[in-house]
């Protein structure tokens, strides 16, 4: 027989405990919040644009001859690359490219190697005539490596430039060839300059960058990152939580006459049930006041939204899940200290490796998978994509069945284990 002032005795005798614990409150309120500001202050804040140290050799000996009178040389160019900026949202403008000019290839090449470039472009013979009278004209590059990273980021801005540079001469090109058309017929004009464009571009790429609007900017990110911390307060506190229930009762020496007791065995887990989801929710809480605080956006309208109405439920699911988890790991475990640090070395990388806290596009194929069918995951996903990224009901509905089976067969793994390591303990 179960008993419904039992069970709330011992849950309010377990939140009273949990409230004057100041280690407990720790890991509930300041973890969280110390979790949060770290990844606000390293993540959160978009990046600022990247200036690229470019060193210039000029090997073309026709840029400078007065003779030619040429009308573009390699020197206008590195003109223009000195001139390219980039704004950022506070309005600060910042250059693309940094210029340094050397005397030859080597000494630039060397400047490199040291670390003082992230690329040296060199000018040939004949870069300027050939830019200026319509030949092919080619530039030597040279990238610095070893930063997988900072090399993809300085080829894909050198190769960005160029490639603009190259459609506008291209363009000017064209538009020069008009005055060789003279005396044709518009029409066939038209059609061989169009022809001259296929020459030049025989594909029209047009692209364009499109951010989920959730995502755009320092409060979309923060928000990001607010109901991943929930997710990953549930996976911490909440397998701890499961793997304590019945050792620290054992350990204090408070089984034995708990048991002697009124109260069943079903009083006592439902009781640390209970108090387990209040401290679960006062973490969560945590975690969405002090993201809303600093500015994440987030938001929850259950009255006019089934999917944020949903969340709750979602949570509640995820809460029994990892509660149960906790029971089983404390199979194991033969005192309160040994079943925590068990519960935090599975939930650590777990925290990781499930795509919880950090994205899963980051994880190789076979843990993004296993993230997908992960309950945590799954939570957290839902959870985001409706308060966060503003999709409706389906974002729930659609992980809700398979959530809910998941949660009940976890739990009651969980159950099993508790009366085992309750047997174990009498």
């Amino acid at each position: 027989m179960m008993g419904l002032r039992a069970v709330l005795a011992i849950a309010e005798r377990d939140i009273r405990s949990t409230l004057r614990d100041k280690m407990a409150m720790f890991w509930l309120v300041l973890f969280p919040i110390m979790m949060l500001t770290f990844s606000f202050l390293l993540w959160a804040n978009p990046t600022k644009p990247v200036t690229l140290d470019v060193g210039v050799v000029y090997a073309d000996s026709t840029m400078d001859d007065p003779e030619l009178n040429l009308n573009f040389t390699a020197r206008n160019v590195t003109d223009i690359m000195s001139e390219v900026e980039v704004e950022t949202e506070e309005g600060e403008k910042i250059k693309v490219f940094n210029i340094r000019e050397y005397e030859d290839e080597e000494a630039a090449k060397e400047a490199l190697r040291k670390g003082e470039l992230d690329a040296v472009i060199v000018f040939p013979e004949g870069f300027s005539y050939n830019l200026s009278y319509g030949f092919p004209a080619e530039v030597k590059i040279y990238i610095r490596g070893g930063d997988a990273y900072r090399e993809q980021i300085t080829r894909a801005i050198i190769a960005g430039f160029f490639d603009s540079f190259s459609d506008k001469a291209a363009e000017v090109r064209i538009e020069a060839s008009r005055e060789y058309l003279e005396g044709m017929p518009p029409e066939e004009k038209e059609i061989v300059i169009e022809y001259f464009r296929g020459l030049a571009w025989p594909i029209r790429r047009e692209e364009e960058v499109i951010t989920p609007e959730t995502l755009l900017g320092k409060a979309g990110l923060m928000g990001w990152f607010t109901v991943s911390a929930i997710g990953m307060q549930f996976l911490m506190a909440g397998l701890s939580i499961g793997a304590t229930m019945v050792v620290e009762e054992r350990e204090r020496r408070t089984l034995r006459r708990l048991m002697a007791s009124p109260i069943g065995p079903w009083d006592l887990l439902i009781g640390k049930t209970l108090s387990g989801l209040f401290s679960l929710a006062i973490s969560a809480l945590t975690c969405l006041l002090f993201g809303l605080a600093l500015g994440a956006r987030i938001s929850w309208d259950p009255l006019n939204n089934l999917g944020h109405a949903l969340v709750p439920l979602v949570l509640l699911l995820a809460a029994f899940t990892v509660l149960g988890l906790g029971l089983v790991i404390s199979m194991v475990a033969k005192s309160a200290r040994g079943a925590s640090g068990m519960a935090t070395a599975i939930g650590f990388p777990l925290m990781f490796l499930t795509g919880v806290w950090i994205p899963k596009w980051f994880l190789p194929e076979p843990l993004r998978t296993f993230a997908d069918y992960f309950p945590v995951t799954m939570a957290t996903d839902a959870i985001r994509a409706v308060m966060v990224f503003g999709r409706g009901a389906e974002a729930v509905l659609t992980v809700l069945p398979l959530l809910g089976l998941l949660a009940a067969m976890v739990y009651g793994l969980g159950v099993l284990a508790y009366k085992l390591v309750l047997r174990r303990s009498l």
